[in-house]
């Protein structure tokens, strides 16, 4: 017996073939201005969620056939956390997609189906034929840096085949050798999923950004037809969803990219500008004293004596808060995640990055109290201001609550010190983000904790912000709070104290 879903799935891609059959005439097509117009309604923000409801990847999508299937890229829902994807319309309109109908490694795209198509808006007219070589102007429509809806006119160079890629980023080609489209005169901001259109309101490609190519490349509709056509036409979840072969850079968080740069350079800063001038980081400075003063033959002579002191800059610390360097601390952390949770990123450059801000985090953790009561200061107002939008960069004291049952694994929730409000963080991604893997927290236990606070979601039966961590390491003792109904938090960790002379804990 046939299913409904299988039977939906089929009269979606039967609409597609009947849409594509009627593209307008060349002599009819719009010009670009109106393509864009045309087609915009029809394009959508694709965030990936997992099983609470948090975003963890984005991309662009279209609709295609009757309205009930979109186009987006596949990396970005294959991640083993994600669990439904939530699609976002110019129109204010929002789909709930938890199932697909065809996925492609090899060309990197899939058709996932949407549980409530929007009101009025039917799909994007796909050619069955092959694409000419030479389609003329073409309008990439997408979300740039999954912001913006974006608009871009160019025109395709050349085609790049499949195993002159792959040899280019050093694997292995694909089994079915295809070939992808480059672009002559521009290099487009939108992210994966975005369709590319000729004159004639039809899908000739779809951006695909690969990781390593020095532009995004497009694959060809012809390619997507044939996948589609092809498809088993039997509806799955997002998480039977395949591995694709292309090493796709994901966006894990809205906004341009990292790059390893911009970390570093948040973390030069953030040393740099700590560093107390005064004492030249020693926390201590030599005060030459007069002792005594006589006349010897009609000359005024002084005794001095060095005498060393604490510094009053720094308060004996060796260290300072300047003015904007709490926002060098939401910078490292948010370029710092980027670049660890992004697809596509060389994996030396995720260690290093850990590595750095851990080094970091523990310096913080055993700084003495001014410099940690001038950042607790910064904190507070930025967490009670951002945690309930996001994603945002964080550096918070927190304490360790509890550890509850979500529907995808176990949760840590964390109490950031001096808010009333509550963070939870995967417990995996807690124990990974750790020096010692599988280090274990436990009900009390105070920490530092770098990452990024998502948004609000829904667990336990509790609202939480929930963080994406970078790095962590045992925090000062900032007091024990209650942690759970009827208990009360126990001690952390206390600093050591910084000895008189000793190196700056920054290691300048």
């Amino acid at each position: 017996m046939i299913s409904r879903r299988t039977l939906t799935l089929a009269a979606g891609m039967a609409v597609i073939a009947m849409v594509a059959a009627g593209n307008l005439p060349a002599e009819d097509a719009p010009d670009p201005a109106a393509v864009r117009d045309a087609a915009a309604g029809r394009v959508c923000l694709v965030t990936a969620e997992n099983a609470i409801g948090a975003p963890v990847a984005y991309a662009s999508g279209f609709l295609l056939g009757e309205g009930r299937f979109v186009i987006t890229d596949l990396a970005s829902l294959a991640r083993p956390d994600v669990r439904q994807a939530m699609l976002r319309f110019r129109n204010g309109s929002k789909a709930i997609a938890t199932e697909f109908g065809m996925a492609d490694p090899a060309i990197g795209l899939v058709a996932v189906k949407l549980d409530r198509p929007p009101a009025g808006l039917s799909g994007l007219a796909i050619p069955t034929a092959s694409a000419p070589e030479d389609p003329g102007d073409v309008t990439v429509i997408g979300h740039k840096w999954a912001q913006d809806l974006d608009f871009i006119i160019g025109r395709f160079s050349h085609v790049v085949s499949s195993a002159d890629l792959a040899a280019r980023l050093k694997i292995d080609p694909p089994k079915q050798a295809g070939s992808f489209f480059n672009f002559a005169n521009i290099n487009p901001e939108q992210v994966s999923g975005s369709p590319v259109l000729d004159r004639g309101n039809n899908v000739v490609g779809v951006i695909l950004r690969i990781a390593g190519a020095d532009k995004p490349v497009v694959v060809p509709a012809s390619a997507l037809w044939e996948s589609l056509k092809s498809a088993d036409r039997q509806l799955r979840p997002l998480a039977e969803l395949p591995k694709p072969f292309w090493p796709v850079a994901v966006l894990p968080v809205p906004g341009k990219p990292s790059t390893p740069q911009d970390f570093a350079q948040s973390v030069r800063t953030i040393k740099v500008r700590s560093r107390c001038t005064k004492c030249n980081s020693k926390g201590t400075i030599t005060v030459r004293k007069l002792i005594e003063s006589h006349n010897v033959g009609g000359m005024q002579r002084n005794t001095y004596r060095d005498e060393v002191q604490t510094c009053p800059t720094c308060s004996g610390e060796g260290v300072v808060f300047p003015d904007g360097l709490y926002a060098q601390y939401v910078r490292m952390a948010e370029t710092g995640t980027w670049l660890a949770s992004a697809g596509g990123v060389d994996a030396r450059v995720r260690d290093t990055v850990f590595a750095n801000c851990l080094d970091l985090l523990k310096a913080v953790s055993r700084v003495g109290k001014s410099y940690r009561d001038d950042l607790l200061r910064e904190t507070k107002p930025d967490l009670s201001k951002n945690l309930a939008g996001g994603p945002h960069g964080i550096v918070v004291f927190a304490q360790v609550r509890e550890l509850v049952d979500g529907p995808d694994g176990s949760y840590w929730v964390l109490a950031p010190h001096g808010l009333e409000a509550t963070l939870a963080a995967k417990a995996d991604r807690l124990a990974a983000a750790v020096e010692a893997r599988g280090g274990r927290l436990r009900d009390g236990h105070w920490i530092i904790l770098a990452g990024l606070a998502v948004g609000p979601v829904s667990l336990g039966g509790q609202r939480a912000t929930y963080v994406q961590p970078l790095a962590w390491t045992d925090g000062p003792n900032l007091g024990v709070r209650e942690h759970k109904p009827g208990g009360s938090g126990t001690p952390g960790t206390s600093p050591s104290p910084k000895p008189p002379g000793s190196p700056s804990f920054f290691g300048l």
